[in-house]
């Protein structure tokens, strides 16, 4: 079973053995951007970080190729900040501190707790302040230049809802998506095998979301890739056949497409415009049995023939006395989704007055009557709430394009090769 990485479990090595860098050169000007300088330093600092939240590298191949990716990153959050500022935007100590704490606060800890567990894996709080500070900046930017300009008309707002009708019982997916962007030819072998290693990171237990704050280059890499929910024929087709025959949980491998590379992970489905079944509420009452080794079968057989004549609630109590059970009672209401798997398997289809089959738990049999259930209501999403939904997707997409420029605009002088 694959083990699932916290942010600040993973092991660094990078920055000991014959991979670190000499104190001498951690000032060397490795790149100029628009006369702004890229240190050795700012390349360290942000590898610290990288290499806490989203793991470390196994060879000297990798570690080149991760230092090629974390300066392409910090070019970008040159491009970024500077252009707020020729939009005469401003981004405060506070507005950074604020994400700072939102962030801690996803971990669940303070900020004072994520600045020191930062120290204490090498990594700081300055680095990701810088990381923020241009997330921050280009949101920003993004809202005053583009969002003016972003029309979505009654027709589209309808025509989706329609679609959402028509889809109706049909499958709908909730995707996480990681971008790498490949402006030119001679990027093409770098940013493959970057994806390789972070699809390989992410299969062997790095959080998807991590990797997407990290490294993806899209709007959506804000929020962990978090795509929201995507009516079948809404899929991007080019990842349409990959996402339709994942499983939940599933990543993809590096798929290429115009502009670069995706990687895609299916984090859930459920059914266009269907109740979820998870947020039915149940009102249950159990009996609970005691077992022995010795005659376990014939008695779970015994508490499967009493609990089938239970046909109200009423009837609990004279079949747990007769079982001799040494527990019964309410367990109030309960959120079908919250209960453990064995549990919700044996009560999700059983209608008001009927009794589960006996669960084995531990050293018990538990019977489960369902006393009152109300299935979840089925809303159709308001028009405020589509129109939003398809803003934030042109929107991606014309950010994707603004950035692009600005590389491409860009003076950008690279004094050394990272080796």
């Amino acid at each position: 079973m694959t083990r699932k990485i916290g942010v600040f479990s993973l092991i660094m090595v990078w920055a000991t053995g014959a991979w670190a860098q000499d104190s001498e050169e951690v000032q060397r000007i490795v790149a100029v951007v628009n006369d702004e300088i890229i240190s050795e330093y700012d390349i360290d600092e942000r590898m610290a970080l990288i290499t806490a939240t989203t793991g470390n590298v196994r060879t000297q191949e990798e570690y080149d190729q991760l230092r090629k990716t974390v300066l392409q990153l910090l070019v970008d959050e040159k491009l970024q900040i500077q252009e707020a500022r020729e939009q005469e935007i401003s981004v405060t100590a506070k507005d950074v501190e604020q994400r700072f704490a939102e962030l801690a606060s996803r971990n669940r800890i303070s900020p004072q707790q994520f600045d020191q567990e930062l120290i204490r894996m090498g990594a700081s709080k300055q680095s990701i302040l810088k990381q923020l500070q241009a997330g921050i900046a280009w949101e920003e930017v993004i809202n005053a230049r583009l969002r003016p300009f972003l029309a979505i008309g009654e027709g589209e707002v309808n025509s989706y809802l329609d679609r959402l009708i028509s889809n109706k019982g049909l499958p709908e997916y909730r995707v996480g998506e990681i971008f790498l962007a490949v402006d030119s030819a001679e990027q093409e072998n770098e940013v493959r095998q970057t994806a390789e290693r972070l699809v390989r990171q992410i299969r062997e237990g790095t959080e998807f979301d991590a990797v997407a704050r990290q490294f993806s280059d899209t709007a959506t890499g804000a929020v962990g890739g978090d795509k929201g929910w995507i009516i079948g024929d809404q899929l991007d087709e080019d990842l349409r056949d990959t996402i339709l025959g994942m499983r939940e949980g599933q990543v993809s491998d590096p798929i290429r497409v115009t502009g670069g590379y995706y990687i895609v992970t299916m984090t859930d489905k459920r059914r266009t415009l269907s109740a979820d079944p998870d947020e039915t509420q149940l009102d249950l009452t159990q009996i609970v049995v005691r077992t022995s080794g010795d005659n376990s079968d014939a008695l779970e057989q015994r508490v499967n023939e009493e609990a089938a004549g239970i046909t109200r609630c009423s009837d609990v109590g004279p079949v747990a006395s007769a079982l001799g059970a040494w527990d019964q009672g309410s367990l109030g209401r309960v959120r079908l989704g919250d209960l453990p798997p064995e549990l919700k398997q044996a009560v999700e289809n059983l209608e008001v007055g009927q009794a589960s089959k006996a669960v084995r738990r531990n050293d018990d049999l538990r019977v489960l009557v369902v006393c009152g259930r109300d299935e979840p209501e089925i809303n159709e999403p308001s028009y405020a709430e589509i129109e939003d939904f398809l803003s934030n997707q042109r929107l991606a997409m014309m950010a994707r394009r603004y950035l692009r420029d600005l590389r491409r605009d860009a003076i950008i002088d690279y004094r050394t090769e990272l080796e």
